[in-house]
Formats: structure tokens, sequence, C-alpha cells
């Protein structure tokens, strides 16, 4: 490994230099013409103001190979590190420090811990196996990819590539085709939750008190496919309709993609933001293709060189999680050696793989033994048990090979939403709510992934026996089992993560849904649109009314009013009861719901979580929202659980602590509390995160970091903001991009993303569009014409791979 010690030292020299002087960084893309092995026929990299690139090529792998040139130029840190996430490689670069991400899937105390586990996920050798699946043309794509990657950094200086590399002290390793899979496999596993919230909902169903805070299955909540009875008083959805006067449950279809009759151009509408973890670079990376038989534009991630949400010519498309069940805990019975485990009635030998891991500031590999077991032939980890435990196994979709590089292929090219469903079919990891829609008018909605089989799912505990087999999944659904709904009669369709459907299979039945706040919000604005156009989805995008808020209010503090003694709780009482529920940053009413909502927490739902399993309110509180509904649910039903001497008196004392709360931070004029003040968004780069001086002095000489920035919303707002329920109020999930297609207007599309184009901080387009994300602004989504007279180009020769070739480049390294 290379060391480039003066480099990285007249690197910070600079930053600080600039930092000092006022002066930023403004280093624009590269342009030009550029000389690469690997390509048959010439490529285009046009970019436009935003920096976005638009490829061109006459054949999928030369457009697979630009795509790979743009990527390494904007991005090749951000895969460096995916990439050694997933297979296990942190501790070679950063060493074996501490961590602290149980809820963010980092299992272990240390980075070594951590590799440890995410090497036992086998998703590097699960990925090598997936490709050899892959069809020619696909594998075409992945191939050329990785020779654009490889060529690009061949050709450049230390200085050239992302300044990260400098910072660490190494060199890019090569990129490999399938290391494309196994960064789509990993964002498989961090978007699943079931090895995080299993353990958590096993602790609850182990106590028949703590049973009763349980989530709640939500059939009776705002579902995406079909008709929603009314499930009485307990439904967050039905209550929340109550207090905002939006009567009855509702019915049809849901979803973010409303049909023609309801808008201006006849054709419909369609929206998506993910809620992912914002930071910097963005997770999204905004690019367009541009081939003789096609053309797709939309957002991918760093490694992946196809679009996932976007749209083509002819049709849009946008997702959100299922919020599967995708993963089994299965405690196993092994012999008194610990080296064989009871399967079908039968002993079977654990299976050892022997690794080694190098860690920074080690002169010593260390060497760990992996072990395993088999659940109907797949390959399982045996995770470390604590002493007194059971060993136990865990079962993932994701450690089994699919089809699914081809799927999003065809997804990419599909002309119509029956061709889309035809690719989405092989679509396997992670589960997605797709909503589609085209140019023809049709609408849809599938429910993607791999389910699966159990027959049992709903009746069992979070944590099986895996000698038994009638604990065993059975295969998977079928693609004919899987919600679906196309062109609905109401015209419109939603999805929020919320729950599937009423009537779902059993596999399908025990996700881990959100609440239904957000998708009811949306299903009533929808249900009023008429004539809508991209402004009015662009307000929808942007709305922060609370429908929790709603129910928490007029259930608990109207009841309450008129029995407070204290001066303190009936001036917070009037100030909520007054309160429109918009959760505006410059509100008052909105961070005093905040504060009163963390006291309901802290002074009701703590104690007995504690009481009766120490530790288990950390837990349950910090996986994201995974108990807001049980929780809620309490709350707006009064449950003596919660509220054992009652609801009015546990009100009144949690008014008058958020009261005291508010005037110790901003003094006892309300005119003066701003919920932004509290809920505010840093976009942190993973060197700028942490409170070490050398970090935060890093992150200010180099100016990695952006923010703070107050917000509005909440993690139940349309608008989201999501923050940690026990580390309040920073925000952690928000939009991490933002799309509006008009499929009667299409070049009147609008995206953008919750950063900028580039990871290098260096760059002008590396969070240039904060500002604009940060007011809810979008940018044009629209395709360049290859011989556009405006924007940075960079044409890449085909050249034969000769000793000389990569000299060509030389003229694009001022702009790097």
């Amino acid at each position: 490994m290379r060391r480039h010690a003066l480099a990285c030292a007249r690197l910070v020299i600079a930053g600080l230099s600039r930092r000092l002087s006022g002066v930023s960084w403004a280093v624009g893309p590269p342009t030009g013409e550029c000389r690469l092995a690997g390509i048959e026929r010439d490529v285009w990299i046009r970019r436009d103001e935003a920096g976005v690139p638009h490829v061109f090529a006459e054949n999928p792998p030369d457009l697979g190979f630009g795509v790979g040139v743009a990527m390494a130029q904007d991005r090749r840190w951000q895969m460096e590190t995916l990439r050694r996430l997933a297979f296990g490689r942190l501790a070679e670069v950063a060493g074996d420090r501490p961590v602290n991400g149980a809820s963010l899937h980092l299992v272990g105390p240390s980075l070594l811990a951590v590799d440890q586990f995410y090497r036992s996920l086998r998703i590097q050798g699960v990925c090598r196996d997936e490709f050899s699946l892959v069809s020619d043309d696909g594998r075409g794509v992945l191939e050329g990819f990785a020779r654009g990657v490889n060529a690009w950094v061949e050709q450049c200086r230390p200085t050239d590539l992302a300044p990260e590399f400098l910072l660490a002290g190494i060199d890019p390793e090569p990129w490999r085709p399938e290391d494309c899979l196994a960064i789509g496999r990993l964002i498989g596993w961090l978007l699943s939750l079931a090895f995080v919230a299993k353990p958590v909902l096993a602790a609850l169903a182990a106590d028949p008190v703590l049973a009763r805070l349980l989530p709640p299955q939500m059939a009776g909540g705002q579902c995406i496919g079909g008709a929603c009875p009314p499930a009485g008083a307990g439904s967050l959805d039905l209550l929340a309709r109550h207090a905002l006067g939006l009567l009855g449950p509702g019915t049809g279809s849901n979803s973010w993609v409303l049909g023609g009759s309801r808008t201006a151009s006849g054709k419909p509408l369609l929206c998506n933001d993910p809620h992912l973890l914002l930071g910097l670079p963005a997770l999204w990376y905004p690019v367009a293709l541009t081939a003789p038989d096609h053309r797709v534009i939309g957002v991918t991630m760093a490694g992946i060189p196809a679009i996932l949400v976007g749209r083509n010519d002819h049709l849009a498309w946008g997702m959100t999680a299922v919020m599967a069940d995708d993963g089994e805990f299965y405690r196993e019975n092994l012999d008194t050696s610990g080296g064989r485990y009871r399967r079908d009635g039968e002993w079977r030998a654990v299976e050892t793989v022997e690794e080694i891991f190098r860690v920074r500031g080690r002169s010593e590999p260390v060497r760990r033994t992996l072990r395993y077991v088999r659940h109907e032939g797949v390959l399982c980890p045996l995770l470390s048990a604590r002493e007194g435990e059971p060993p136990t196994s865990f079962r993932w979709v994701g450690l089994e090979a699919w089809h699914g590089w081809d799927g999003l292929l065809g997804m990419n090219r599909a002309a119509s939403v029956r061709e889309f469903e035809a690719g989405l079919q092989a679509f396997a990891v992670p589960a997605q709510n797709v909503v589609v829609a085209d140019t023809a008018g049709d609408i849809g909605y599938f429910c993607a992934g791999k389910f699966p089989r159990r027959p049992w799912a709903e009746a069992m505990p979070p944590v099986l026996d895996g000698s038994r087999p009638e604990h065993a999944w059975d295969g998977y659904l079928s693609w004919a089992e899987h919600p679906r709904a196309v062109d609905p009669a109401d015209g419109y369709i939603v999805t929020a993560n919320n729950r599937v459907a009423t009537a779902l299979p059993p596999s399908l039945a025990s996700g881990f849904w959100e609440p239904p706040y957000r998708a009811t919000r949306i299903a009533s604005l929808l249900g009023q649109a008429r004539d809508a156009k991209v402004r009015d989805m662009a307000d929808m995008q942007a709305d922060v009314c609370s429908l929790q808020a709603a129910g928490i209010v007029t259930r608990l503090v109207r009841p309450t009013r008129a029995r407070l003694a204290d001066t303190r709780a009936r001036r917070a009482a009037d100030l909520l009861l007054a309160w429109d529920y918009r959760m505006d940053a410059d509100s008052a009413a909105a961070a005093l719901y905040h504060l009163f909502y963390q006291e309901l927490l802290k002074q009701c739902v703590r104690p007995v979580l504690e009481r009766h399993a120490p530790g288990l309110f950390a837990r349950y509180l910090s996986t994201l929202h995974l108990a807001v509904p049980a929780v809620d649910t309490a709350f707006l039903t009064q449950d003596p659980l919660v509220f054992p001497e009652g609801a009015p008196a546990a009100v009144e004392a949690c008014l008058m602590a958020a009261w005291d709360a508010a005037s110790a931070r901003w003094g006892a004029e309300p005119s003066t509390w701003r919920w932004g003040d509290l809920h505010r968004l840093t976009f942190h780069h993973m060197l700028g995160r942490g409170t070490p001086r050398a970090v935060r002095l890093l992150a200010w000489a180099l100016r990695l970091n952006r923010g703070p920035i107050p917000r509005p919303g909440d993690g139940m707002t349309v608008n989201l903001g999501a923050f940690l329920l026990t580390a309040p109020f920073e925000i952690a999930v928000g939009p991490s991009y933002r799309q509006i297609v008009d499929l009667g207007a299409l070049a009147e599309s609008r995206w953008i993303v919750a950063g900028g184009v580039s990871g290098d901080f260096r760059s002008r387009h590396y969070a240039d569009q904060v500002a604009l994300w940060s007011a809810g602004a979008t940018l044009p989504m629209q395709f360049l014409p290859r011989d556009a007279r405006d924007g940075h180009l960079l044409k890449v020769l085909a050249a034969t791979p000769t000793a000389g070739a990569a000299a060509d480049c030389a003229s694009t390294r001022c702009m790097l």
C-alpha cells in the first residue's frame, strides 16, 4: 500500500488556508478528450449545470463503461467504503476502533467485530454465485462498468482521486463486476429490519405484561391495496382521522401515483421521495443513460450501473421499502462439543471457515473461525451466544443468489406497465413497494421481492426452533401471490411504508410497518385532487401536517384541559389546542408538542419497560419507529399499562415538564420558541462525524459537513425529518431524493438529491443541492442532447490497450 503522506499534508494545509481566507473549493468536472482501453466505440459524458453526468454510448457494455468512468470521477471513495463494509474489511483502513451503532446493523463493540459479522453474511461469495446467473447482456453492462472504473483510476495521479484515499493512506483496489451486485445486497441488508427488530420483539413477547406493547398489525389502518374496514378504537388511522374530521376508513387503492382522471395533463403524475439516512456524499447518484434503443434518467447508488428510481421515455417508477419480515432467528440445539447441530432428527456437522482479518495498526493479521449451519440447504451464520443464552442462527433472503440484475435492466428498458412488471418479477433484495405509470395512462402498484413462505408466520414467536421441521421456510411466494393493483377505480395509489393490504398471506402479515399517519395524510390529499399539476405534487411533498399530533392532542390534552390545576399545564394545553398541527420550523406549538411527547415516553413508557426488562426502552425506542404504533395506541386509548394513575394526572405532569423545558431553553414567552431550534439536520461526511477534537478540526478545515439546518416536519409527516426517539431531535432520516414525473409532459419532470452529485468535497457539486433541497425546490429532470453547446463534455475515445493509451488523459487532470 503506497503512502501519500506529503500529498495528504498538502491537502489539509490547502483546505485550512482556504477556510481561513474564506475561499471555498470549486473544482469542476473533467472535460476534453480522453483515450481509454476497454470500449468498442467512443463514449460521451456530458454534464449539466448540477454536474449530473449524461452518458451516451452505442451499445450496453460501452454505456456501462461510461457510467463507470463518471462514477469513478464522482464517487470512487463511496464505492470503496460500501464494498469494504459489505466484505468485512473496514478495520483494514480504520483499525479496531469502538463503534456504537447496533440500530444501524453495525453489530459488535468494535470495527473488527463488525467486519467479522459482515464476513459471516458471505456477501462476496453469494454475489460471485449470483454473477454466474446473469445473462450475457447483463454481464456485459457489469463488466463494462468495471472496466470503466478501473481504466479511469489507472490513469489518475494520487491527487486526482477522491482526497479521502490520501487521508486514509490507501489506494483504490480494482473493481470487479460482481462488486456491483454486492452493493445492492448490502443496501438490502441495511434496509432489512428483521435482524434488528426480532430480538426486541422476542423480549416483549416473553413477558405477558410487555406483550401488550408489541406492534399492532394495523390491518385497519391505511393500506396500499384494497379497502380498509374500521378496526375499532385501537386503530391509529381511525383515531387520527376523527381528530382531523376525516371520518371513515378510506376506500380504494392508495399510492403516490395519481391517475390521469385527476391531473391537468390527463396523464398520471408519479412522485417518490425515499426516506433514508442523510449525509455527504449523498446516498443517491443522479445519472442519465442514452443508448441507440433506449434512454433512462434517474438515480442509482455508488457502484450500481443502472437506474433504481427514475423514468424513461415511456414510463416512470418509484419505490418504498415493504418493511417485510425477510429473516429468521433460530435457536440451535448443539451437542456437548458444540460441533454438531440437530436438524430433521439427525446430527449434522457445524461447517467452519477460517477468515483472515487485517487490522490497521497491527503487524499481524487476526484469524477468526466463522461457523455455519444450514437451513434447507442455505448456509446461515451461527451467531456468537452470550453466556447463559442458547446459540442462534440467522437466515436471511439475501443469503441466496437471485436473478435480480437482469430484472433491473428490464425495468429500465420497459415501455409499459406490463413490460415493467415482467422485469420486476425477478427483483429480489431489498423488498420494495413499487409504483409505476406509463404514457398510455396506466398506473400500477407491485409488492416486489422474495418473501419466505411461512404458513405459521402470525402464530409463531420471533425466535424459532431450528431443529423442528415445521419451523422451516417452505420456499418463497410465487409472483401471483404478491399484492398488486393496476388501474384502481379511485385513480390513485399510496405507499408510505404502511401495511400492504388488509388481507395478506401469512408470509407478509408480520411486517415491521411504519405508523399509518403519512399514508393517511397522502391519501386524504390525493382523494381531493382535481386537475393536479407538478406544483401540487411538490406542495404535497412539502406537507408538514402531523396526524400523530392531532390524535395525541385531541385524545389526551383536550379531555384533560378542564381538570388541569397547574398554570403551566393550562398554558401548555391552550397553546396545543389552538395549534393547526403543522410542524413548521418556526412553530412554538410544534416545539412544545415534541417536548410533551418526549415526557410521555420518559414518564409513562420507560418505567413500564425498564421495570420488566432493564435496557429494553432504549433498544425498542432506538429502532426508529418500530415502537410508535404500540405506544401511540396505548396513549390514544389511555391504556392503564402506561397510565396506572389515570391519564389526566400523567398528562398534567408531562405538560408541566414540557413547559418547564421550553422555558428553560428559550424563556417564558412562547413567541420565542422555535421547533427548528430543536429539530436540526447536519449533513455529516463519514470522516466528519464525531466529537474528538481532531475530527472536528478536520471537518471544519476541509468543510466536510453542512449544517446544522433548522428543519420543519418530523418522523410522522409527509415531509419527513425523523430522529431516534432516544436521541431527540437531531435528524437522521429524511427525503434523500425527490422525484415528480408528469407522464403527459415528461420534460416538466423534477428531481433533486439531498446533497450533490460529487463525493469529492473539493467539487463545486459536492453539496450544491443542499440549499435547494432544504427550501423544497427541485431541478429539471431532463435529458441533454449529446451535442448540446452548454455543459461540460468529456469524450472518451476508444483505444487498444497499449502502454501509452492512458497518457492521452492528461488534459483532463486540471479539472480534478
